[in-house]
Formats: structure tokens, sequence, C-alpha cells
């Protein structure tokens, strides 16, 4: 097994995200419970387990698999698995909302700042151990948008970022991974529209414990940017709407 940062990323991600949560408590008139939440995350936190017993046994690798283009699709099962609760079950999609609301901007940014263990990616490409392509075109850009959620971070704190600033900089992060990502994988697995073909080619992105990153770490990362940009969203329409009556 190689040497990997993706398991204690993962941990840093699922333990800021119940930390999130109880902060949103304690600092929050009047308090609310956050059980569905906090059973939201524990979910999460099993899919996560799950996952990575499937890529440690090599799953993610299958030969059999490669011909099914996993590529364009295994991502999307942890997207399903994250996004359908939010959307069947309402106390869910409130308590992420107040997480939402009373977690301070720079909590969040700190925590798209661990985009930044993309530097364990760079090591391995200069040590050709990482698909050249793939780092050039998502690892690094990946890694610019981690170093400038501290720049982020500073703003918010000083209380010179705008909500308009913070959910376009959230936008742009989730951009950088969809949907090129997905794209880019699959052009560089076995198959038929396989076009980087060097080696080590992307089936090294699916082999435990990198496997964590595409199949649950980075989509965190994602859904993270998309929900808190969806959220300032709702807040700026009810702003306008409010404006207007």
């Amino acid at each position: 097994m190689q040497l990997s940062l993706a398991p204690i990323l993962l941990a840093a991600e699922l333990g800021i995200l119940f930390a999130a949560a109880a902060r949103s408590v304690s600092i929050a008139t009047p308090a609310r419970s956050m059980t569905p939440v906090y059973a939201y995350f524990s979910w999460l936190t099993l899919y996560g387990i799950v996952t990575s017993v499937l890529g440690y046994r090599g799953v993610y690798i299958d030969d059999e698999l490669m011909q099914y283009l996993p590529g364009f699709w295994l991502q999307l099962i942890t997207v399903a698995a994250a996004v359908a609760p939010v959307l069947l079950i309402a106390s869910v999609r409130d308590g992420l909302r107040h997480i939402a609301d009373h977690i301070p901007w720079h909590w969040i940014a700190y925590f798209q700042a661990m985009r930044i263990a993309a530097l364990g990616t760079l090591a391995k490409t200069a040590s050709n151990e990482f698909p050249l392509y793939f780092e050039i075109l998502i690892g690094l850009p990946d890694l610019a948008f981690g170093i400038s959620a501290l720049w982020i971070a500073r703003k918010a704190m000083r209380g010179e970022l705008t909500a308009r600033g913070f959910m376009i900089w959230n936008i742009i992060g989730a951009l950088i991974i969809v949907p090129a990502a997905p794209i880019l994988l699959q052009l560089g697995l076995p198959g038929p529209v396989q076009v980087f073909t060097s080696l080590p080619d992307a089936r090294a992105v699916f082999t435990y414990p990198m496997s964590i990153a595409p199949m649950i770490g980075v989509p965190l990362f994602v859904l993270v940017n998309i929900g808190v940009a969806w959220r300032l969203w709702e807040r700026s329409r009810q702003t306008t709407a409010v404006s207007y009556s």
C-alpha cells in the first residue's frame, strides 16, 4: 500500500463537518436539534468506509469494470449517496441551511484550504506515480484553489468579503472539478475512449488509498462548494424579494 494523505484528509473533512454542526448549535439563538444532520453526516462516514474498503479490494481498477467507462459515472454514485438524503428529507435540508447561515465564512474557507493536500499528487507526479496530464489539468488548479482559500479566510475574518464574492469563489471551486475531472479520468483509463496512454495512467487515481480522494474526499469538497453557493444564492433571492415587497 502506498503512502497517501487521502485517509487523513477524509477523516479531517468529516470531523470538520460534525464540528460545524455542533458549532452552529452553540452560536445560534434559539438552539435547535441537529439530530437529522448528525445522522446524515454519519451516513456519509459509513459511505466513506464502504467506498474505502471497495478501493482496498481493487474494485475500482478491475479489468472487467474498465469496459463500462467507469470514469464517467463512478463518482456519480457518491453524488447520489450524498444528495439523495438532502433532496428527500426536509429536516436535513433545514439543518444544512442552519449550518450555512451560522458558521463563519472563514471556517468554510479553511475547510476548502485542505485541498492543499493536492501537494501529495504533485509529489507523486514528480516520482512518476501519478498521471502527468491529470496533475496539470486538475491537480494544479485544485492546489491553487486550496491556497486561495487561505487568502479568502483572511478576507472573511477582516469583514472584507461580500456574499457575492464568496458565492462566486465557491462556484469556481466546484467548476475546477466538475465536469472536467470525470471526463479526463475516463480519457486516461483503458477502454474505447482512452486518449492519455502514458503510464502511469488514470488507474493510479482509483488505486487504494488514492481512490479515497475521487470516490469521497474530492466530492465532499465540491458538494460543500455547491451547497454554500446555493444557500448564498437563496439568501440573495430572499433579500431581493423583500426589497420589492
